[in-house]
């Protein structure tokens, strides 16, 4: 897993943060939490953000990307197997709370979700929105494929 800190300015994290949340809405079960639809990437107002990742995907492009609103009230493992690499873009995450990552047995990981900031792991890792968040989380998934 590789993180990445202060990827946006403040300004352009609340401007992008204005537009995810016109753009999340319930897509229905099997869907958890509110979600944008998987070609979010392809919105003119994600441009800011993906010219900031660029340096830290190189030789990948973008499959798909969405946006998620979790309040924390569900678990969702779930692998994308179809892709080699996940990003995670913690938009407005107040308490730094990450992704939960299921290991051997029932250990669990969570990982740190700094506002601001990425989290790049390998797609085939079981993952889920950390349950019993205090506060409600915006997030921004890329999954890539190598080019």
């Amino acid at each position: 897993m590789e993180t990445h800190t202060d990827i946006l300015s403040e300004q352009e994290r609340l401007k992008l943060l204005n537009f995810t949340k016109k753009n999340v809405q319930s897509l229905g079960p099997d869907h958890p939490g509110l979600q944008s639809f998987a070609d979010f990437h392809k919105h003119e107002e994600l441009k800011i953000l993906i010219d900031k990742i660029k340096p830290f995907i190189k030789n990948y492009i973008i499959q798909k990307c969405w946006a998620n609103l979790s309040n924390g009230d569900f678990i969702y493992w779930h692998k994308h197997v179809d892709s080699d690499k996940s990003v995670v873009y913690y938009l407005k995450n107040k308490f730094n709370i990450g992704t939960m990552f299921k290991k051997e047995g029932h250990k669990l990981e969570v990982s740190e979700g700094v506002e601001n900031s990425l989290l790049i792991f390998d797609s085939k890792l079981s993952h889920s929105v950390p349950c019993h968040l205090p506060d409600e989380r915006y997030s921004i998934t890329f999954d890539l494929i190598k080019q």
